[in-house]
Parts: C-alpha cells; structure tokens; sequence
C-alpha cells in the first residue's frame, strides 16, 4: 500500500471521500476474486485478461502498487498472447487480491 498515493488522493478528492472510494474498491476486489475463483479453462484466460486491464487504473489510484504491477504485466502478455498458463496466473492474480483486499481492510479500520 502506497500511503503517498492514497494521500495524494484524499488531497485531489476530499478526505471525506476516501471511504466511500475504499469502499467502491474494496468490493471491486472481492467481485474480482470471487469471478475468477469460479471461472475455469477458456473462461479463465479472458477473465484474466479482462480483469487485468481493469484493475491497471484502479489499483494505481489507490496506491495497490503489487497489485498494479501484476495487472500491467498480466494485461501486457495478454495482448500479446503470452499467458501460458492461466490456472497460475489467476491463482498468482487471487493471491494478491487477498493479500490488497486484506490490507486494505486494515485501513478502512483505522479510519475515524
């Protein structure tokens, strides 16, 4: 978590908005991780391409630097066709999901 960027945003946004938007996020995680956890085959490499892409800008507004890195390299190779194995990737992409989604929720915790 890059708590320059998450500053940054409460400073363009209003501190008061930053919970709601965590909240906008926070669920955009566990749709993603709950979508992907059912997906299989086929399904899965477009979900993971689909995902990926999204996920670029989100997690970059919110500072989920791991996160954003995976997503542009998944996003990359996937518009070049270099996923070659989806199973991993989505089980690498789930991982960090929860590991973003968890330490996420430790902030909104601490909010006032």
């Amino acid at each position: 978590m890059n708590r320059d960027t998450i500053s940054s945003l409460s400073s363009e946004i209003g501190e008061e908005n930053i919970p709601v938007l965590l909240d906008i996020f926070l669920g955009e995680l566990e749709n993603y991780q709950a979508t992907l956890s059912a997906s299989e085959g086929s399904e899965q490499h477009e979900l993971l391409k689909e995902i990926s892409h999204a996920l670029k800008s989100s997690a970059a507004s919110f500072g989920a630097d791991r996160l954003c890195a995976m997503a542009i390299d998944i996003d990359t190779r996937g518009k070049q066709g270099l996923l070659l194995n989806p199973k991993q990737e989505t089980q690498t992409l789930l991982k960090q999901l929860r590991e973003t989604y968890t330490s996420y929720m430790t902030l909104v915790q601490h909010e006032p």
